[in-house]
């Protein structure tokens, strides 16, 4: 496992879901000895409306979960990449190379807590298809994912994300016309062009840098993010990034 850990929302046959996922393991996944899939799906007691886990039951659903982590780490030769909550139910998904042993451990570790309700499997899954279609995040998704690391920046800064700022985006082109025409469908919904560049040099030389006044809460900042990435795709463009001063009220 490593050290890149991110969650995020999703939605998945129309219910709300919440991903969390080892995305440092991307960079070298597959992983040869490791081509068994065990998954274990667990029952969660008393789901939201939303079907997601409730406060009552967070404690409760981290103590298996790390209950879980040390039965795979005993087994050895494992890696668990990540689990899915949609529609009261928890899915863990772990890699081996003896998946067998894997399950027979988690199995174990359930018998903790008989109170929730579980079943688990092994296949085969070689090319980590289950954790590169269902766990990791497409492009839109990381940039969400990305969004929140900036937004836990600014709270560690005391920012109040509801204050109205200048918000900036930049956005890069591998042609002129493309960016042309990006620049005028992001004026129409109002935002103003700061700055636009050519460099002589890289792949897409042709950027622009955006401006807007804005709050940055959750909600906000992902509506302004995820609209401009799907109109620069249109064009074939890629939106870079954000970036906003801290606001931290009276």
């Amino acid at each position: 496992m490593s050290d890149d850990w991110a969650s995020y929302l999703v939605q998945i046959e129309d219910k709300p879901a919440a991903v969390l996922v080892d995305l440092g393991l991307a960079s070298f996944a597959p992983i040869a000895d490791l081509g068994q899939l065990v998954m274990l799906r667990l029952q969660i007691q008393q789901p939201t409306e939303d079907g997601l886990p409730g406060d009552d039951e967070f404690n409760r659903l981290c103590e298996i979960e790390d209950a879980l982590d040390v039965a795979i780490g005993e087994v050895g030769d494992a890696a668990s990449v990540g689990r899915i909550t949609v529609a009261g139910c928890r899915d863990f998904f772990v890699y081996a190379a003896d998946g067998a042993a894997v399950e027979a451990g988690m199995k174990q570790a359930m018998a903790a807590y008989p109170e929730y309700e579980f079943r688990s499997g092994v296949r085969e899954d070689s090319d980590w298809s289950s954790y590169f279609e269902f766990l990791y995040p497409d492009p839109a998704e990381m940039k969400m994912i990305q969004n929140g690391r900036v937004l836990a920046s600014l709270a560690e800064a005391g920012d109040d994300f509801d204050i109205e700022r200048e918000v900036n985006h930049w956005i890069y082109f591998t042609s002129a016309d493309g960016r042309a025409k990006f620049v005028e469908a992001a004026q129409a919904e109002g935002f103003e062009v700061a700055e636009q560049k050519e460099d002589a040099e890289g792949e897409a030389p042709f950027s622009v840098l955006l401006s807007h006044v804005t709050a940055v809460d959750y909600g906000t900042i992902n509506g302004a993010v995820l609209t401009l990435f799907a109109m620069a795709a249109e064009q074939g463009g890629e939106y870079d990034g954000w970036e906003t001063s801290v606001q931290r009220g009276e």
